[in-house]
C-alpha cells in the first residue's frame, strides 16, 4: 500500500496496521449486503407464504430466471442454490474429466468444484494487468487428458474471451467461466453471461447483487439448459420419472424474491458497463 495516495496518511506509521489510529471506531466488514426496497421484498415474501410454494421451481424463481435472461441478453438462465453447486452441476453437465486448465489466481471454490468430480486442475499463470488467465500460456499446458478451460473474470474484469474461445475450438475443449465477480459487466456492449458453453454467477450476500445465497448458470445452449434443469432437481423429468443423474441444487422462493427486488434497484447504466481485459480500474 502506498500511503502517499491518501492525503490523510503522510507516513507508513500513521496506518492502523503500523500502530496508527484506525480510521473507523469499529472494524468494517468487506461487504455490506444491498437490500433494495424492503417494502417490495416483504410484499413478495408475503405472496410466497400465501401460496405455500417455497421451492421446486416456484413462481418467483421462474420470473427471476426470465428477467435475468433479458438482463444478460442470454437464452437461458438456470437458478441454483449457490454458485459452488452451480459450478459442480455445470462441470458434470459438460462431462469434464481428466484435466481442466484454471487460473492460478482465483477463489478456492472453482478448484474444489473440479476436484469434487475427480477432475485435476492444471494451474495457468495470469496476466499481470488483467489478473485473468494468460491465453499465451494455455496451449503449453494442454495434454491428451485436457477436456476444458475454466476462466474466471476477476474483479469484474473480463477474460480475453475471443482468444480463449479460439483455443477451445482449436483443441476441441469445453469452455466455461466463473463470473462471480462480473454480474452486470460487459465486453464491447455484450453482457458477460453469454460467453463459452456457460457462465456461472454468484449471488452470495457479499456480492453487490445478492439473493441472500444463490447463483445462476447462464447459457445459449438449449440442450445444456435442459440437462442443467434435470440435474439441479435430482434428475426428475416428471412427478415419478427420473431420467438423469442429479442433485438438489434448486433455488428457493425467498432467495428469488430477494433477487427480483435487487434487479429493480439496479441502475440502467449497469447494463452498459464496459470492461476491457487491459484496464482493471474500469471494472
Amino acid at each position: 500500500m502506498n500511503p502517499t495516495c491518501d492525503k490523510a496518511v503522510s507516513r507508513p506509521c500513521d496506518l492502523a496496521i503500523c500502530t496508527g489510529k484506525p480510521r473507523f471506531p469499529e472494524p468494517l466488514h468487506v461487504g455490506r449486503p444491498n437490500i433494495g426496497s424492503e417494502d417490495a421484498l416483504i410484499e413478495r415474501i408475503r405472496g410466497v407464504l400465501k401460496r405455500r410454494w417455497f421451492t421446486n421451481d416456484g413462481q418467483l424463481v421462474q420470473e427471476f430466471e426470465r428477467k435475468l435472461e433479458r438482463f444478460l441478453s442470454v437464452r437461458h438462465c438456470v437458478a441454483i442454490c449457490n454458485a459452488t453447486v452451480a459450478l459442480e452441476i455445470a462441470i458434470r453437465a459438460l462431462e469434464l474429466n481428466g484435466e481442466v486448465i484454471v487460473p492460478s489466481f482465483t477463489f478456492i471454490a472453482a478448484v474444489h468444484a473440479l476436484q469434487w468430480h475427480n477432475v485435476t486442475p492444471v494451474f495457468c499463470d495470469v496476466g499481470p494487468d488483467s489478473h485473468n488467465l494468460d491465453p499465451g500460456l494455455i496451449e503449453g499446458l494442454i495434454t491428451p487428458r485436457t477436456t476444458g478451460i475454466l476462466g474466471v473474470h476477476v474483479w469484474g474484469n473480463a477474460c480475453d474471451t475471443e482468444r480463449l474461445a479460439a483455443i477451445a475450438e482449436t483443441f476441441n475443449l469445453r469452455l466455461l467461466y466463473d463470473a462471480a465477480h462480473a454480474f452486470g459487466c460487459s465486453v464491447a456492449d455484450r453482457m458477460i453471461g453469454s460467453f463459452g458453453d456457460c457462465e456461472i454467477f454468484s449471488f452470495h450476500a457479499a456480492k453487490f447483487f445478492n439473493t441472500f445465497e444463490g447463483g445462476v448458470i447462464a447459457t445459449n445452449n438449449s440442450d445444456l439448459d435442459r440437462k442443467l434443469r434435470l440435474m439441479r432437481n435430482f434428475g426428475f423429468s416428471g412427478i415419478d420419472t427420473v431420467s438423469h443423474l442429479g442433485t438438489n441444487g434448486k433455488m428457493n422462493e425467498i432467495s428469488a424474491a430477494m433477487g427480483l427486488t435487487g434487479l429493480e434497484s439496479l441502475p440502467h447504466s449497469s447494463r452498459v458497463t464496459s470492461v476491457t481485459t487491459s484496464n482493471i480500474e474500469s471494472a
